[in-house]
């Protein structure tokens, strides 16, 4: 498979939280800024603004969009999420308000109520497929497909960047649960060798 656009934004403020007991690198990410926008995403005029707005391309249904800087992502039928380093959620945020400030909309900063983790090395779709009730098949989850779900408890957003290389979205008051949930998944000899 092809390698998705993604931006390099996710690539300079990652720490990595795993070690030589796991079988796969997993990292926390730290300068993640995140815009929620709910919006009527028929109304093909306020879509077109704010693409120009943003400079980023509007997903289609369960996809992401990617630029060098931003990253947007398709949560809902009413709902993007927009990715980009904290330093430019305020000024982010205010164009996207003037964009949309004669419809009706809602955009609100949640970087602090998120956290971001990735996982990287050849048995991403295993971990996956251990914590979450979805099919992580390479022709059920397709690079560059956001999905919704949880893995194990909590609630969390999950898409594949490359075959080995998956990003998490979850709330920030899981964030240990869910660090230490995804170090335990991938210890060494917990392999279930399926992919």
């Amino acid at each position: 498979m092809t390698k998705v656009a993604v931006s390099k934004m996710f690539n300079h403020s990652k720490i990595q939280i795993s070690d030589e007991t796991n079988y796969l690198k997993v990292f926390q990410h730290t300068d993640v800024g995140m815009i929620t926008l709910r919006l009527d995403l028929e109304n093909q005029v306020l879509k077109r603004k704010l693409r120009h707005a943003l400079g980023i391309s509007m997903p289609s249904v369960r996809q992401i969009q990617a630029t060098t800087d931003a990253l947007l992502a398709w949560m809902s039928p009413d709902e993007l999420l927009y990715f980009c380093t904290k330093s430019e959620v305020v000024n982010r945020l205010n164009l996207v308000k003037e964009t949309m400030t004669s419809y009706h909309s809602l955009s609100l900063d949640v970087s602090d109520a998120r956290v971001v983790f990735s996982l990287e090395g050849g048995k991403v779709r295993e971990v996956i497929a251990k914590l979450a009730p979805i099919d992580t098949a390479i022709n059920s989850l397709e690079l560059g497909e956001i999905r919704r779900t949880r893995l194990s408890q909590v609630a969390a957003a999950i898409w594949l960047t490359e075959e080995n290389r998956a990003t998490i979205i979850c709330f920030r008051s899981v964030e240990k649960y869910l660090r230490d949930l995804l170090l335990i998944s991938c210890k060494k000899g917990s392999e279930v060798g399926v992919w």
